[in-house]
């Protein structure tokens, strides 16, 4: 797992492709679970499609985040997985950024409503 420290609060993690992006993410979820207290920038720079179990891990991630008061930030999207997000209704439910700087940039700054459409998507 490719991670380093944005800030002493922010874990910032390169995903792989897939097919080994959706056991990552269980990977990290287990590792957020014990430490808590961490917000998370995903860069997704490496994936090109991604899967809808992949998408049901971010989803999952982000739930987990959620729950220890922390939040999620995608960045480095590509073009077409921008529009698979987009097709499934889910390009508004995750924060974005453009890189990770941007993201540290997201998290600095209030949250906005993610935590409203996390509990109506339970």
């Amino acid at each position: 797992m490719n991670t380093q420290r944005l800030d002493p609060n922010i874990l910032f993690v390169v995903l792989p492709a897939e097919p080994q992006l959706r056991p990552e993410l269980a990977l990290i979820r287990e590792d957020v679970s014990r430490t808590g207290g961490l917000h998370l920038v995903l860069d997704l720079s490496r994936v090109e499609m991604i899967t809808s179990p992949s998408i049901g891990g971010l989803l999952l991630t982000q739930k987990v985040l959620a729950e220890q008061g922390c939040r999620l930030v995608l960045c480095n999207l590509r073009l077409a997985t921008k529009c698979i997000l987009r097709v499934a209704g889910l390009d508004t439910f995750f924060e974005c950024a453009r890189d990770k700087f941007g993201a540290r940039d997201i998290l600095r700054r209030p949250q906005r409503s993610v935590d409203r459409q996390i509990r109506a998507f339970d």
